[in-house]
């Protein structure tokens, strides 16, 4: 039994089964019209339009090839349908494509390193070969030395001599002529996966600089929790220092206190002789998350929102969007250091980072791709990312002056905003430039829920039982 697919019914008919028919020519068992081939009841070829993974279901044989024509574009569930076929060791599995899109459930598949990847370049094949020798093509109808230099000026970029790089081509082959193949010439003339990506907002070498070592810093920890929504999300906690990634779990069916007593264990484990209580837990609040808040106990959860107003409202439309492009930002720029999680960790990373794609809004600014479109594409939710992506949440800044303050941030890296609370002590032998603590009102917490100043280490019950008594004790930003 073979099943073949591909996105579209041109591809099916007019592509892939065109060539079974030039193949087959003569030999008995073919349709007139349709996409099937026939010598008995349970010997059989048959091509279908990835529309409904139904037609896969509930087909079992001894021997089965199951041939997927331009993968990249196959949705999931006929990848998840075509994998329950693969019950015994005469089941065979061919997937065909341009390594467009590391968005697409292709690319998450050949990472898993199930399937034999056979990699072919434009630049490699006999066409190319004997042009360049100054011999004719042997095959006429394929590509041509001709189609390769156009590509070459259209979609790679010239390189300065010593400026080459790991995959950059010399074109051609020894004229000391280098270029920088961009993600088209990547795909679709050298069959690789490209590491620019035009659509994703990771890229491949982006991911490959997150994996060089760091020196771990002195200073506090920062743990980022993704709340799991939906029976089938899971609950996701990050844990870094810096720029290092130290730890990393996800659990499925978490009760939401079960989730607030392991963050607590977590701001105990990664302390490293401070209070456990100031460790910054930054907690995702859509969804089940704000029952997670409202058992801190007085540990230190921030309340983190994917839908509140951006940092950069001129660039992104919400906070989601926003981290998404700033965490992958510290990749490019090499401040993030995944080495010290085990292959599982960062190959679940990886698969969730090169998955959600973006666009631009009517007003220009760059929008991620809501999360259920990449938990379709995917078939599970990237909540391990959007962990990392809490791990490394900032809050927005505003300039303020009070006491000679004019530029106002937290020790971590936080800046301040209207609403948020400032130790005076801090404050008191503040000059132009020195860096204030401020806090979020989640953070700081009620009276019962006393939160303690980083930089000094006077707890907000200490001074006065926190945002309920302003006066004389905690300034709010925007008041002056």
């Amino acid at each position: 039994m073979t099943i073949s697919t591909a996105p579209t019914q041109a591809q099916v008919v007019d592509v892939l089964w065109k060539e079974v028919r030039a193949q087959r020519r003569g030999r008995p068992g073919l349709q007139p019209k349709a996409p099937r081939l026939e010598t008995s009841a349970d010997h059989f070829a048959v091509g279908y339009t990835a529309r409904d993974d139904a037609s896969f279901q509930g087909r079992h044989a001894d021997h089965v090839l199951i041939v997927f024509d331009e993968c990249v574009g196959v949705d999931a569930v006929f990848w998840d349908a075509a994998e329950g076929m693969m019950t015994g060791p005469n089941c065979l599995w061919l997937a065909i494509c341009n390594p467009t899109d590391t968005a697409s459930r292709a690319y998450e598949e050949e990472l898993k390193g199930k399937f034999h990847v056979i990699t072919i370049s434009a630049l490699d094949h006999p066409n190319i070969l004997a042009e360049l020798r100054g011999d004719p093509a042997p095959f006429p109808a394929a590509v041509k030395l001709e189609w390769v230099d156009e590509r070459v000026a259209e979609w790679c970029t010239p390189l300065a001599r010593g400026d080459q790089r790991s995959g950059d081509i010399e074109w051609p082959p020894g004229s000391e002529h280098w270029f920088r193949p961009g993600p088209l010439f990547e795909s679709r003339v050298m069959g690789r996966w490209p590491s620019q990506s035009a659509t994703s907002v990771w890229s491949d070498a982006m991911w490959q600089q997150c994996l060089e070592p760091k020196p771990e810093p002195r200073e506090p920890a920062v743990i980022g929790c993704d709340v799991a929504r939906f029976g089938d999300d899971y609950t996701s906690v990050i844990v870094r220092r810096g720029a290092c990634v130290l730890h990393h779990e996800t659990h499925n069916g978490w009760p939401t206190d079960q989730t607030a007593g392991r963050l607590k264990a977590l701001c105990a484990e990664y302390a490293c002789g401070s209070n456990p209580r100031d460790v910054t837990v930054n907690v995702d609040s859509d969804g089940v998350g704000g029952a997670v808040l409202d058992q801190s106990d007085g540990f230190r959860f921030v309340e983190c929102s994917a839908a509140a107003r951006a940092q950069e409202p001129d660039s992104y439309p919400n906070r989601r969007s926003e981290a998404w492009f700033a965490v992958a930002q510290r990749a490019s720029e090499r401040r993030l250091d995944l080495s010290r999680l085990p292959d599982s960790s960062r190959s679940l990373l990886r698969r969730q980072a090169m998955a959600p794609t973006w666009k631009l809004d009517s007003q220009g600014r760059r929008v991620v791709e809501p999360k259920a479109d990449t938990k379709k594409r995917l078939g599970r939710s990237p909540d391990d990312m959007d962990a990392l992506n809490l791990a490394f949440a900032s809050a927005p800044s505003v300039k303020l002056e009070w006491l000679g303050a004019n530029v106002v941030s937290s020790q971590d890296g936080d800046d301040a905003t209207v609403g948020d609370w400032l130790c005076p002590l801090c404050a008191s032998d503040a000059s132009d430039t020195r860096l204030l603590e401020f806090y979020r009102p989640a953070a700081l917490g009620s009276v019962n829920r006393p939160a303690r100043c980083a930089c000094c280490c006077v707890s907000s019950a200490e001074l006065g039982g926190g945002p309920r008594n302003v006066q004389g004790w905690w300034q709010r930003a925007g008041d002056g």
